[in-house]
């Protein structure tokens, strides 16, 4: 038989396709009018009836060998008359018509996952009706989480029962729920929260899922130095602080410097009333919540490649005052033999950058001195880091 012509292999797998966008199963939960579903057949043309009639006779036979009307289950055929003025009028297939859902799933040897996906869709609908167009959009979903939906209709239930509890995730005493389980499927949790709770009980804007739904959330950490022996706290220089306390801490620093590599930060030149926070690379966002900061002289040390650049326009959006250290084109060029690749570069438009640090982004993006050149921040000469410090003394 000639590939051309669909077999039983091929029309399982037209049916398969219906099962894999969710479609059955939708079906299979609200009955709707896809069985009986019709398959139109890649069947010979009419001009191929006569030379090629032994080879459709085979293709024919072959067909109604895996037809429910051999089998029991499965697919019919629609066939119509055509005629042929040699060979007379034959009927040809040309479509297979798949009679109701019970032979679907018996033709896909899907009748247990159809079994099962309707004990779970009655479960979760028994406690939330509201979720039954989430479970509609998303049947295989609904498959796959399988046995944990106990676990996570115990997690809904106690969220709807403590909005906004303030309560770390640890502190949560859900029955047979550890706190990995929750960790684990935030993702889905997210979605059903968002269709289950009052909409004054999620915070959209939060950053986090322990946020978004009131938990307390591990306290973001924020490490400096200072960088001025008279201001150690009682001989401590290395602090890592909640973003929070630290901004309630005002210490007595007219200088702040911000650098990206934690051995940066830990061997950074010592300069009078200066700190340096180090280790928070796109983090920075969160001194954003630093009011002191912004009465400070802020210098912004990073990478010289396309992402160094990008951080620096991030530290200006809410630091504008912020100026750039060791990221100029003669610190790049006296280096080169210390260059690497910059495999992601980022081509996004940055509008807080000055005519110099632009003309240097350029070069870099427009890959002028080379593809991708990347000169890393710990790379530079810690002669020319102690310079440039002095020079700001």
């Amino acid at each position: 038989m000639s590939i051309k012509w669909s077999d039983s292999l091929w029309i399982r797998e037209q049916l398969r396709r219906k099962w894999d966008s969710g479609r059955i199963l939708q079906s299979l939960l609200m009955p709707d009018e896809l069985f009986p579903l019709r398959i139109p057949l890649k069947r010979p043309q009419r001009s191929e009836v006569n030379e090629n009639f032994a080879e459709i006779s085979r293709w024919i036979k072959s067909l109604k060998k895996q037809s429910k009307q051999e089998t029991g289950f499965g697919y019919e055929l629609v066939k119509k008359e055509i005629v042929h003025r040699q060979s007379g009028r034959n009927l040809l297939p040309t479509h297979a018509l798949i009679p109701t859902m019970k032979d679907a799933l018996r033709l896909l040897r899907k009748e247990q996952e159809g079994d099962k996906f309707l004990e779970l869709a009655r479960l979760i609908r028994e406690e939330w009706p509201v979720l039954q167009e989430w479970i509609l959009k998303h049947p295989h979903r609904v498959l796959a989480v399988g046995a944990d939906w106990r676990g996570i209709l115990a997690v809904l239930s106690w969220f709807f029962s403590h909005l906004r509890c303030g309560l770390y995730l640890r502190q949560l005493d859900i029955p047979g729920i550890n706190t990995k389980f929750i960790e684990q499927r935030k993702g889905l949790l997210t979605e059903l929260l968002n269709i289950i709770l009052p909409e004054e009980a999620i915070d959209h804007s939060a950053p986090s899922f322990e946020l978004r739904y009131g938990l307390q959330a591990k306290p973001v950490q924020v490490r400096l130095r200072f960088l001025d022996r008279q201001h150690y706290l009682q001989g401590i220089s290395d602090l890592t602080i909640p973003v929070e306390q630290l901004a309630e801490f005002k210490p007595p620093a007219s200088k702040v410097f911000i650098t990206e590599n934690e051995i940066n930060g830990l061997c950074f030149p010592d300069i009078k009333e200066a700190l340096v926070i180090f280790g928070l690379g796109y983090g920075v966002e969160v001194l954003k919540s630093v009011p002191w900061l912004k009465e400070k002289e802020i210098y912004y040390w990073g990478d010289i490649d396309t992402h160094g650049f990008a951080i620096l326009d991030q530290v200006r959006s809410f630091l504008p005052q912020a100026r750039s250290l060791l990221m100029n084109e003669r610190i790049l060029m006296s280096h080169q033999h210390l260059w690497v690749i910059e495999e992601k570069p980022s081509f996004t438009q940055l509008n807080r950058l000055t005519a110099d640090e632009n003309r240097l982004l350029s070069s870099l993006q427009n890959n002028t001195w080379g593809q991708g050149v990347r000169l890393e921040q710990e790379r530079i000469s810690f002669q020319e880091v102690k310079e440039a410090v002095e020079r700001l003394d």
